[in-house]
């Protein structure tokens, strides 16, 4: 479970300030951000980290995708008929 807590760094040890349900001995990995890098929507998602409902993105095994590829990709895709934004209109009716 990837869970984003505030921590206290003494005396060469990082100590959480939040509790954390981990194993005796669990490796986890750790992204340390000070605490002023924090902006204020991340502190209003503070919550939703911690009941799980949203989680930080983990690190990937897939090779990243180059420019060029991204490019042929985006080109290849053919989106038919009319926007989604006209068609949430359309449902809508009438006012």
């Amino acid at each position: 479970m990837a869970k984003a807590i505030p921590a206290i760094y003494e005396n060469g040890v990082l100590r959480p300030l939040a509790p954390v349900h981990l194993s005796e001995s669990q490796t986890v990995w750790l992204q340390v951000l000070p605490e002023q890098t924090m902006t204020g929507l991340q502190h209003e998602l503070g919550p939703l980290y911690e009941s799980g409902l949203l989680t930080s993105p983990t690190p990937s095994d897939a090779e990243p995708i180059s420019d060029a590829d991204l490019a042929a990709m985006v080109e290849s895709i053919h989106v038919t008929g009319q926007p989604l934004s006209e068609t949430i209109i359309e449902d809508r009716g009438e006012w």
